[in-house]
């Protein structure tokens, strides 16, 4: 009975703590002896997400944001624009001393400093340069600049057209200019020797032999592998290695009419065999775009340049 009465003791005083833990609950440190798991918790505040606004590159036209959304985020309490606070643009941070005279923050282009833009006046008679270089935040991506405006004083332009690669038939369409970091387009007054603007490849050299470009291209193409002549005559290895780089060979050059295989690897001295050689070189394009105007507005002596992008938004300022 003893054993009996001491074993319904142990039972009642089990009941009276779990009815009691049922009531108020268990104590904050109460360990079930898990691993050392704690019965409670600890709550935590998750920190509120801010978003920044960012410029986007996307593969053709960038997606941007309107300037009015960028100037809410940019300064969400209202105060005055004039307010010396950082503003941000995309990736740039932009103080009121930044924004040239006469412009106000809602006048300025997401694309504030990302393109860089210089000019040589030229003189009556020379053509001008006015030279667009890409210097973006960041190394990828690619920026249409096809349509933005170009200002002076006393008149203005449009950027223009071009081809990326010029096929030998010079049928390519000309496209929209995408100007990546790094990249430099320079527009002439004068006319386009071939009636086109182009992009710079590794062989356009060679179309300075039929045509008279200014300024003048630049003459660096692939130079002759000596493996492919080795087994030439003497006569046509000292040919080919006489004639300077992208110049074509004459139309009647000191060859026997009978040395058939020197003549023919002499007729592929020329843009189209180069191009068919080398258009799958990894440097065979150039950073740099030409293009013609056929306008003539700066000022020879003193001018303000402005470029616009396509929402009218100033990018670039330049004066001399």
């Amino acid at each position: 009975m003893q054993h009996f009465g001491f074993l319904f003791f142990v039972i009642l005083i089990a009941i009276l703590v779990f009815y009691a833990f049922f009531l108020y609950g268990t104590p904050q440190k109460f360990n079930l002896g898990l691993g050392g798991y704690q019965a409670t918790t600890t709550a935590r505040t998750a920190p509120i997400a801010q978003t920044v606004p960012r410029q986007t590159y996307i593969s053709g036209t960038p997606a941007v944001q309107s300037n009015d959304q960028i100037s809410q985020q940019a300064n969400p309490t209202g105060a005055d624009a004039s307010h010396p606070t950082p503003t941000y643009y995309g990736r740039l941070n932009l103080s009121p001393s930044q924004i040239p005279p006469g412009f106000s923050i809602r006048d300025i282009s997401p694309y504030f400093g990302q393109i860089k833009l210089s000019a040589y006046p030229g003189a009556p008679g020379f053509y001008s340069q006015i030279t667009l270089t890409g210097n973006f935040p960041v190394s990828g991506g690619s920026l249409n600049v096809t349509g933005w405006l170009m200002k002076g004083n006393r008149g203005s332009q449009y950027v223009p057209q071009a081809v990326d690669v010029y096929d030998p038939s010079g049928m390519t369409p000309q496209g929209d200019i995408y100007m990546k970091n790094g990249d430099m387009l320079s527009i002439y007054s004068n006319s386009s020797a071939i009636g086109i603007n182009f992009r710079l490849n590794e062989c356009m050299g060679y179309l300075a032999n039929t045509n008279n470009f200014v300024p003048p291209l630049n003459f660096s193409c692939p130079t002759t592998d000596r493996s492919e002549i080795i087994n030439f005559t003497g006569q046509c290895q000292n040919y080919v290695t006489s004639l300077n780089s992208c110049q074509m060979p004459a139309p009647n050059p000191p060859i026997s009419i009978y040395d058939y295989s020197c003549r023919s690897y002499l007729d592929k001295l020329n843009y189209g065999g180069c191009f068919s050689k080398h258009r799958s070189d990894y440097n065979f394009l150039s950073n740099q775009w030409y293009a013609w105007s056929g306008s003539q507005f700066l000022d020879f002596q003193h001018d303000r340049l402005l470029l616009f992008d396509s929402n009218g938004l100033l990018v670039a300022e330049y004066t001399y």
